[in-house]
């Protein structure tokens, strides 16, 4: 169903291990689920680096692969969150970057033939660490964007570029889709975004063909998935 180019580096740190991807949806607050996540081979975030200190014990206490959209619109704010607390710490032992998404601004035409990203160069001038950085490139995340049927948000491009390779298992958590509200605190957890990021903003897109297309992952790809109970409840 996917196929996407594979990136050598993705490949060697994922290919048949059981991998946690793990999402800011709130309900995990007070689950104390941090250990369980933390013993995965491989622990993923979307627009994440690491949670908040309060909210380790549920989020889990570590970051391998730190996916994101690098658009123009939201640098400033990843730059607070790297400056924040002790996220640069979790930020410089990363041991890979994927940016996930082509759109800079929310104006830019992406289906211009010669659209030209700023994603890449994005990361790479907040890239003090000199970290691995996979791109997946204007071809891949059109196929993508047809697979879905709508521009699709950083949590299921992880999810689908991850069973492009030959994964063991995948445990999908905090995740909602976008489903259950419309509000910050109804969407996310603290810490994911900050003030100046949510500041009169609507929350959530695509997230009809999102869910549809999660069932389809869901019939194709079964035996390798493991989703919580609460992501069974919205896709059913």
């Amino acid at each position: 169903m996917i196929d996407l180019k594979i990136n050598d580096e993705l490949n060697s740190l994922v290919s048949g291990k059981d991998i946690s991807i793990v999402g800011p949806a709130p309900y995990l607050i007070g689950r104390d689920r941090g250990p369980e996540f933390d013993s995965s081979d491989i622990i993923v975030r979307p627009n994440e680096i690491i949670p908040l200190k309060k909210l380790r014990k549920d989020y889990g206490s570590r970051t391998d692969i730190y996916f994101c959209n690098f658009g123009d619109v939201w640098m400033d704010g990843i730059k607070r969150k790297i400056s924040t607390d002790d996220h640069d710490e979790y930020f410089k032992k990363l041991k890979l970057v994927v940016g996930s998404a082509i759109r800079g601004f929310h104006s830019d035409n992406i289906f211009a033939s010669q659209y030209k990203s700023s994603v890449p160069q994005n990361f790479q001038n907040i890239n003090v660490h000199n970290l691995p950085f996979y791109w997946i490139g204007n071809e891949d995340y059109m196929k993508l964007y047809r697979l879905i049927g709508a521009e699709y948000n950083t949590g299921i491009a992880a999810i689908s570029i991850l069973l492009n390779y030959p994964i063991k298992s995948l445990k999908i958590s905090g995740f909602t889709f976008h489903t259950g509200g419309s509000s910050y605190n109804e969407l996310y957890c603290d810490g994911h975004m900050d003030e100046i990021d949510t500041r009169g903003r609507s929350f959530g897109h695509g997230t009809g063909p999102t869910i549809g297309y999660m069932r389809k992952l869901v019939e194709v790809y079964g035996d390798k998935l493991t989703l919580d109970d609460e992501l069974i409840n919205i896709i059913s």
